[in-house]
């Protein structure tokens, strides 16, 4: 019996997760936290006037970029074993009154600091800027440690709202780093 009851207590702290620190300031400087949002910037905000997808990284929109990282703030920020950095960033949405939405994704850069993959895993729903932080952070644990998240997509949440994309019909291509339809 003593054995059985030690081997259950092993369960249930080995189903456990590691609480993981997501707090951008504990890795980064502002100064680093603004240089790592103006260099994921061209995949989270939308086109400028005149850009496109092919030439979206062109000077021409430096300026456009750079104005909209004022709408932008890094929300959490995990750097995991191998290098994948998970980061989910906030930007002011269209409303009445002040909402948000989260990009969440995961990347990695090489030695010369190129980002040589990008992924977005998810868009929040606009919300209101203290239920985004909740339930971003909630998902973005979930993300890090490799949890499905598809019980908190739009089809499977109502009435709560969580995820926005992907959906039924909008999925994202890490090959071409865009949404993309179905």
């Amino acid at each position: 019996m003593k054995y059985l009851s030690l081997f259950l207590i092993l369960i249930i702290f080995s189903c456990k997760h590691e609480q993981i620190n997501c707090n951008p300031d504990t890795y980064l400087s502002k100064k680093e936290q603004d240089l790592f949002n103006y260099k994921i910037i061209r995949y989270i905000q939308r086109l400028p006037k005149y850009a496109t997808e092919e030439n979206k990284f062109d000077t021409q929109f430096d300026a456009d970029y750079k104005n909209s990282l004022k709408e932008c703030s890094l929300l959490f920020y995990y750097k995991d074993k191998e290098d994948t950095i998970y980061f989910a960033i906030s930007k002011i949405a269209p409303s009445i009154k002040l909402k948000q939405t989260a990009t969440v994704g995961k990347l990695k850069f090489d030695t010369n600091d190129s980002i040589t993959y990008y992924e977005e895993v998810f868009r929040t729903w606009k919300m209101e800027p203290d239920e985004l932080a909740t339930k971003t952070k909630m998902l973005f644990t979930k993300l890090i440690h490799n949890e499905d998240l598809s019980a908190y997509y739009t089809i499977n949440s109502n009435p709560e709202f969580y995820i926005e994309f992907p959906d039924d019909s909008n999925y994202y291509d890490s090959k071409s780093r865009e949404w993309k339809l179905k």
